[in-house]
């Protein structure tokens, strides 16, 4: 007579011997993570959220989901440090999953959509929700500025309140958001600026600082910038901008590389240029990171993703891995928030993007209108955040 029990316990051995290792596989695709010099040909697994084997065969059948990479680069997941997805009254944010889900981007960082009295809105309603990572930096106003009062004095009464609202989402909240530019806040600029820095100085904050049109100029912006800040607009042809019309990087700017602050691309509406980005890339100045600048009014062209972003980069001349860089490790440095961040390690989160390099024509604009035809550009295949396909 058979022991039923010790039948029972074979079977669930036999099961148990059956049972997938992994969630997901992703096989055959070449791997390329510049940040830690990762670059070949492997398979890849996926459990409980993280990044478990990287190994030159893993096979289809230890995984519940096998995706096939034949051709594609897998990359860590695309971290875009300025976008512009809070839904504020201006009705300037995106959704950012549905972007998200077709441009490799897992990480998407709002860059001053909101004030302080809007960071539990930001927390509650765009950050927990959201399939992807969303992070934000609050901007120095609060959301009611009466613009009849002093803006110097209303600025200088939020501190606290800015201030500490950063500090009690940390977990969230990577600094503060400061526009400096004439076209932003008129004569009041460059004070406001100082209000930012006394603010960020106070509280410990990094400071991300919008550069458009002078006055102030480049050099007294440049010269609050400290350790850790970032600057973003760095490619635009204004007046505000990094190259001047000959083509020479404007004073302090390298000196505020040197002393540890970030240049961001920020793509934006008006923020980009081609002739700009080409004077400083052929003065030896490259970008640190690139970043969309996405919102609603430039999400249809010229900026359209991210994806398209880095493919104005590699027209203008730098490598794959450079591009590769400047949405992975080096935002990821920045963020700051996550072990891991950025890149393909054993144990990182399984943040991935599928990228391929498409060859053709293939008509990239700047936010000036001016149109060039790239023979390559890069596409985005799967977006992978936190172990799981992102989906619109």
């Amino acid at each position: 007579m058979i022991d039923r029990r010790r039948f029972l316990a074979t079977l669930g051995a036999a099961a148990q011997a059956f049972q997938p290792r992994y969630d997901l596989v992703i096989r055959n695709g070449e791997l390329r993570d510049p940040g830690r010099g990762l670059r070949r040909r492997a398979d890849l697994a996926i459990q409980g959220g993280k990044i478990t084997a990287i190994e030159d065969s893993i096979p289809a059948e230890s995984a519940f989901e096998a995706i096939e990479a034949r051709g594609l680069y897998v990359t860590p997941g695309l971290i875009d440090l300025h976008t512009h997805c809070y839904h504020s009254a201006t009705g300037l944010g995106v959704e950012a999953d549905p972007i998200a889900a077709r441009s490799g981007v897992t990480t998407w960082v709002d860059a001053g959509s909101f004030g302080y009295d809007q960071a539990p809105g930001f927390r509650r309603f765009i950050v927990e929700p959201a399939q992807c990572r969303i992070f934000g930096y609050v901007y120095l106003y609060p959301s009611n500025r009466n613009p009849d009062e002093d803006p110097i004095q209303y600025a200088r009464k939020g501190i606290r309140a800015t201030g500490e609202a950063v500090k009690a989402n940390r977990d969230i909240l990577l600094g503060v958001k400061f526009q400096a530019g004439s076209n932003m806040n008129g004569r009041y600029s460059l004070e406001l600026l100082k209000v930012a820095r006394e603010l960020c100085d106070r509280y410990q904050l990094p400071l991300m600082a919008h550069i458009s049109f002078a006055p102030p100029e480049t050099r007294e912006v440049m010269d609050l910038m400290k350790p850790g800040d970032v600057v973003t607009h760095c490619y635009n042809g204004h007046t505000l901008g990094i190259v001047d019309k000959e083509g020479r990087i404007k004073p302090g700017v390298r000196e505020a590389r040197a002393r540890g602050v970030w240049f961001d691309v920020g793509h934006g509406l008006g923020s980009f240029n081609f002739a700009a980005a080409r004077k400083a890339l052929d003065a030896g100045f490259v970008a640190d990171t690139i970043s969309t600048d996405i919102y609603n009014l430039n999400i249809r062209g010229p900026v359209f993703d991210m994806p398209t972003t880095m493919s104005k980069l590699l027209y203008l001349g730098m490598s794959f891995d450079d591009v590769l860089t400047r949405v992975t490790a080096n935002p990821a440095r920045i963020v700051n928030r996550l072990e891991g961040l950025g890149s393909l390690a054993i144990g990182a989160p399984a943040d991935i993007a599928l990228l391929e390099i498409e060859e053709g024509q293939f008509q990239l604009v700047d936010s000036q209108k001016t149109a060039v035809t790239a023979p390559r550009r890069i596409v985005s295949r799967l977006t992978i955040c936190r172990g799981k396909r992102l989906r619109t």
